[in-house]
């Protein structure tokens, strides 16, 4: 009876693999065999699921960012409040800063070279990213706006934008310089209370 393989779970396996490969030799002096090795495979086998050490960078991103997507959208069709709304997604995209911290050297080697950025479209899957958490900011904001529940008293989409900003530089800096998480916590317990503050009626 042929063996029945998870291809996702296989695939996860091969992109833990690849992290620890890229952390402990750097993207550039990776190899393919390298990466086969760790993931206890043969290199035909990772070549099934992954054709190029290209390919492997932003399906590595993809595993912090896929699920918040589906959360993130799941929260605008819940029954909270805006305000409650943007709070929760602020908290979500904060969260688990210690495993993205993980894979921040690989994220700067990456970027950090003009060539290798603009071959492998980073910093347009970042853009891209950041995009969609504008627009989940810019939509609950105007909604709220236009239900009374949120003050008139502001720029939906330069409020949004700020907040895009002020979640990426706080994730940033806690990821740069291994800031205490209990005191990152309490950063951003009074980013929500001055964010509840301004957008209250």
């Amino acid at each position: 009876m042929p063996k029945i393989v998870d291809k996702a779970a296989k695939r996860q396996e091969i992109l833990e693999a690849a992290i620890a490969v890229f952390l402990e030799k750097g993207y550039h002096g990776a190899k393919m065999a390298d990466i086969a090795v760790a993931a206890s495979m043969g290199k035909g086998t990772l070549y099934e699921y992954f054709p190029t050490k290209e390919a492997l960078p932003k399906e590595i991103f993809n595993l912090f960012f896929a699920g918040l997507d589906d959360q993130l959208a799941q929260l605008q069709q819940s029954k909270q409040g805006p305000i409650d709304i943007i709070v929760a997604g602020i908290q979500l995209s904060l969260a688990d800063m210690d495993e993205f911290a993980a894979v921040m050297p690989l994220c700067f080697e990456l970027l950090g070279s003009k060539a290798l950025n603009e071959s492998l479209g980073l910093s347009e899957y970042f853009e891209g990213w950041l995009e969609q958490l504008n627009q989940f900011f810019v939509a609950t904001l105007v909604a709220g706006q236009e239900n009374g529940q949120i003050t008139l008293d502001l720029d939906a989409k330069a409020f949004a934008r700020m907040l895009v900003s002020t979640v990426d530089g706080m994730g940033l800096h806690y990821c740069m310089f291994q800031m205490d998480a209990a005191f990152f916590q309490l950063q951003c317990q009074e980013l929500e209370v001055m964010i509840r503050q301004r957008l209250q009626c």
